[in-house]
């Protein structure tokens, strides 16, 4: 009797419960919901895509608010929305969706700043996930640890290639051709190198400590200079003097073009990068210092940008003030005939600009990332929406309409054309 009285009282409370899962069931298929929204960094004015469910396919019966900023809805299914989005200042917003089935929040968007010149990222050579040396044109090419690029006098460009240590060139039609392999002649870890006037190329080899140089015609290499603790860079001044930035003796070396050696600056911080900037400025691209120096022609020393600390994300600083701002290990400065300095931000996984003031001073200026999203990634496309992932050397041409950048963890060489 007891069982019969359980069963019976059971049956009521197992009804309720499978009713009430049926309402639930009901609800869920039938409300409003929504599931992302992409692309999430977006400029004004662009077009963007929501996922969800239960909207209603006429675009007039969804309204989308940004911040309470009206989209204009352009097409309407079941399960997404295409909008226009509004004029908003650079900042997260969220988003706000109302529609005949109810009304949500929940997603977020990331307005970026929307540049005075666009710049367009686009892979050269090599492809995503690849990582062997091969010729080719263009993007059917493949490299390894692509580490440093360089304008040569015919108007190719050189690049080496770390993971095997050749160096390689790019004529101005893509095609890519190995050149040399320098591990035959001793070389391991070969990083960055340059032109000298003559035509010459000078290039690190990181590994064992030396400069060394391929003699224009005869590709004879020889070692000019020794014993240097992980020497990064090699750049020139007007007067065809090598200069090398070695990072583990915190100091710039000086080579006269017949050999003599003398330490040209000690630093407190490890330099990667260095560059003379068209007034004869060296800027030192440091390790671990995250901050941009600046060594003048009399020797001084300046910090022109960055804090000094490692932050968890690129911060431009303020406008006037690029000392407040998150600098990176820097592997790579570009100084532009503009009078700007264009740098591969390595920690950061961006490409920055600084502009001076209007006197010329950097430390006054203001920086701003120009390309890459911070995140670490291999996508091509506009400004900030395309994804670098720790790239190294970055040169820039003349009239500083088009970049390019070793991108050495990402196998592949990339351009970015200023429009």
């Amino acid at each position: 009797m007891r069982k019969i009285y359980i069963l019976l009282l059971a049956c009521p409370l197992l009804s309720l419960f499978v009713a009430c899962n049926d309402n639930d069931y009901k609800a869920s298929v039938t409300e409003l919901r929504l599931v992302l929204v992409k692309p999430t960094n977006v400029y004004s004015g662009e077009i963007a895509t929501i996922l969800g469910r239960n909207f209603s396919t006429v675009p007039e019966e969804n309204a989308v608010f940004i911040n309470d900023q009206q989209a204009t809805v352009i097409e309407a299914f079941k399960d997404e929305l295409k909008i226009i989005l509004p004029e908003m200042a650079p900042g997260k917003y969220s988003i706000r969706v109302k529609s005949p089935s109810g009304e949500l929040t929940g997603l977020e968007l990331n307005y970026l700043k929307t540049p005075d010149q666009e710049y367009i990222v686009q892979t050269i050579v090599g492809q995503k996930g690849v990582f062997e040396m091969t010729d080719g044109v263009g993007t059917e090419a493949t490299t390894k640890l692509p580490t440093g690029i360089a304008f040569a006098p015919d108007g190719s460009l050189w690049f080496t290639e770390r993971g095997y240590n050749y160096i390689r060139r790019i004529s101005p039609d893509f095609l890519v051709t190995s050149l040399l392999d320098v591990a035959v002649d001793g070389s391991s870890a070969i990083w960055q190198g340059g032109f000298d006037s003559k035509g010459n190329y000078y290039f690190i080899d990181k590994g064992k400590g030396m400069l060394r140089k391929i003699e224009t015609g005869s590709m004879s290499v020889s070692t000019i200079a020794s014993e240097m603790k992980s020497p990064m860079n090699v750049t020139f001044d007007d007067e065809d003097n090598i200069y090398v930035s070695a990072r583990d003796n915190k100091a710039i070396y000086k080579f006269t073009p017949s050999g003599t050696k003398t330490t040209f600056a000690t630093l407190n911080v490890s330099p990667n990068y260095i560059v003379f900037d068209k007034n004869k400025n060296m800027i030192v691209g440091t390790s671990n210092g995250y901050v941009l120096i600046q060594i003048s022609p009399d020797g001084t020393q300046k910090t022109i940008a960055g804090d000094g600390v490692k932050g968890q994300e690129y911060y431009d600083g303020e406008p006037g003030n690029p000392l407040s701002a998150k600098v990176g290990a820097t592997f790579g400065v570009a100084a532009g005939s503009d009078g700007c300095l264009y740098l591969s931000d390595n920690t950061y996984n961006c490409i920055r600009k600084l502009t001076p003031d209007a006197n010329g001073d950097y430390s006054k200026g203001t920086l701003e990332t120009i390309a890459g999203s911070g995140k670490a990634g291999f996508s091509d496309g506009k400004g900030l929406k395309a994804t670098f992932n720790q790239p190294y050397e970055i040169i820039i041409t003349e009239d500083c309409k088009t970049m390019y950048v070793a991108g050495a963890v990402n196998y592949l060489i990339r351009r970015i054309t200023v429009k």
